[in-house]
């Protein structure tokens, strides 16, 4: 049976519709973010939800002090938000960041109890790259791959979500990453194998999936998200 999950920025609203038919809603942590903000997002979804759906994400480079990292562990456990993502650390902003890597994240975040996931690549990220990864972090989210057997080829892990996109165009793909403020997106459209999933409404999601082994997917909320989401239950 397929189970889903999606994610959100802080700002963004999700219809009641899409929330209840997934199982987790990551909140993003952007540059241009505080940690707090990330925190208060996750405590108004699960509001929303009637239960504890958000995880936010806590990523490295964006972290500006410890400070911050301690606001929000704080709040985490107020609101018993036991589960994070951690991402972007193998891509430091600049040598001045507290922390450069995600794992020194996840330390300090298991220290306090709290479960840690992370972003695995399967366009890059070798099998056994991938096994050490999951002996630290709990579970993992494949970053944006439109190439099936890329995905495929990936340990079949019960513990790994496949990312896929929302049925949105490839330029709605681009706007949101380069929103994001890394280079996935170079990842993407490697080879440019989204291209043969384009179609009149949008990215044919449904088509990919059919390709690949996995029934746990996570998708990138890159727009037409409760289309998207009526389309693949």
């Amino acid at each position: 049976m397929m189970n889903l999950s999606t994610e959100k920025t802080p700002d963004q609203k999700l219809s009641n519709f899409s929330v209840d038919n997934v199982s987790a809603v990551n909140i993003t942590h952007l540059a241009t973010d505080n940690l707090n903000k990330v925190a208060i997002a996750c405590d108004e979804l699960n509001q929303q939800a009637g239960c504890n759906k958000a995880i936010p994400h806590v990523a490295a480079r964006n972290i500006k002090g410890e400070k911050e990292l301690e606001v929000f562990l704080k709040f985490c456990k107020s609101k018993e938000i036991n589960k994070v993502l951690v991402i972007g650390g193998s891509i430091p902003r600049n040598k001045n960041n507290i922390f450069q890597t995600d794992q020194e994240i996840a330390n300090i975040l298991k220290k306090s109890g709290i479960s840690v996931d992370c972003g695995i690549y399967p366009q890059n990220e070798t099998e056994v790259e991938i096994r050490a990864k999951l002996k630290i972090f709990e579970n993992a989210i494949t970053q944006m791959c439109m190439d099936s057997k890329a995905i495929n080829n990936l340990p079949l892990l019960r513990n790994i979500r496949i990312g896929i996109p929302s049925m949105c165009s490839v330029k709605g793909i681009y706007k949101y990453l380069k929103l994001c403020g890394n280079d996935s997106y170079k990842y993407i459209f490697k080879n440019w194998k989204a291209i043969n999933y384009l179609g009149n409404d949008g990215i044919k999601v449904d088509k990919f999936i059919q390709e690949l082994k996995f029934s746990n997917y996570h998708i990138y909320n890159f727009g037409n998200l409760d289309k998207t989401i009526r389309k693949l239950i």
